[in-house]
């Protein structure tokens, strides 16, 4: 009989133990979050009662804000597609650089060609080899023209153990012809490893959010725009979009989005919006916050919104949160 009882008792106690684990894993998580303007620079000095989280029509408890100040770790993808238009080529080559001289000392950066030739460079301090790589003929180990997306993939591997402010800057045409892969499942990887994606868009994008409520950010060649879930061009790559933003990203069209418009490296109104675009990225990859929170208890990913507080809003220009737009279950 004492031992029945001795029984239930361990057993009591060992259900309460994964209980009051599960309950605690639950209780708080960090997410990296950017504040920008509507021109997409870089805004400091808020704090955590700036904000508003709703997920359900339920607020999400914002527990504490804190501005990041250590290493990154960037891997850039680049399009190296031989059918991208020469201009579009140069305007890479001028991003890339832009992004490695931004750079702080103790960043790293990684590189990685898709659809064409390029040689793969893991994260490293030697911006002569990221600047030079696209010019190498590669060791063809991810086979022939690996598809955007999946070098996307493959890259989230290189990572390893998850860091505060890892991302991913994309520099492509398209995210078309995935062999390997798709968009839900790097959706997840992005996810659960905590990387943030950042596009610059060298060919038409389709600005239809994913986003299920509130008010989202889409790129246009004069800032950032609003769209409603459900609007937005009907045009162009459909899974660029929602993939970086819900990643707690932004794309910027760079090259080729309009039809209407003739780019031009040479021309200095086009040089000078890629530069400015580059840079806006590179900001937005050093200067972002980590968000603690309190989610509600949820069975399974959720989307939620955060934005600051409307009493601020009215009395700024826009302003704009970056943030992951999935909430995990607990």
């Amino acid at each position: 009989m004492m031992s029945r009882i001795l029984t239930c008792i361990i057993i009591v106690v060992i259900l309460s133990s994964a209980c009051f684990s599960q309950e605690s894993s639950c209780k708080s998580s960090d997410i990296s979050i950017s504040v920008i303007n509507a021109n997409g620079d870089v805004l400091r000095g808020v704090a955590a009662q700036d904000f508003v989280g709703i997920v359900h029509k339920k607020l999400v408890a914002i527990k504490g804000l804190v501005y990041d100040v250590g290493p990154r770790r960037v891997l850039i993808v680049a399009d190296t597609n031989k059918k991208l238009p020469v201009d579009s080529r140069m305007a890479e080559v001028e991003m890339i650089q832009i992004l490695l001289n931004s750079a702080r000392p103790e960043d790293t950066f990684a590189i990685m060609a898709a659809q064409g030739a390029g040689q793969d460079v893991k994260f490293t301090s030697d911006h002569n080899a990221i600047s030079q790589a696209l010019t190498q003929p590669g060791d063809g180990s991810r086979g022939k023209d690996p598809a955007v997306l999946d070098t996307i993939m493959a890259g989230i591997q290189w990572f390893g153990k998850p860091q505060p402010g890892d991302a991913i800057v994309v520099i492509a045409a398209n995210m078309e012809g995935s062999r390997k892969t798709n968009a839900k499942t790097v959706a997840k990887a992005l996810e659960e490893n905590h990387i943030r994606m950042f596009g610059l868009a060298m060919g038409p994008v389709q600005s239809r959010s994913s986003v299920a409520g509130g008010i989202v950010t889409s790129s246009t060649s004069q800032g950032l725009g609003y769209v409603e879930p459900g609007e937005g061009g009907n045009y162009g790559d459909e899974l660029f979009y929602p993939l970086v933003t819900n990643s707690g990203g932004l794309l910027w069209g760079v090259m080729n989005v309009n039809s209407h418009i003739n780019y031009k490296i040479s021309d200095p109104r086009i040089l000078q919006d890629v530069r400015r675009k580059a840079q806006s990225v590179s900001e937005m990859v050093q200067t972002y916050y980590r968000m603690q929170i309190d989610p509600p208890q949820l069975t399974r990913p959720e989307n939620w919104d955060l934005s600051i507080k409307d009493e601020i809003q009215k009395h700024s220009a826009p302003i704009v949160v970056l943030y992951p737009h999935e909430l995990g279950p607990c």
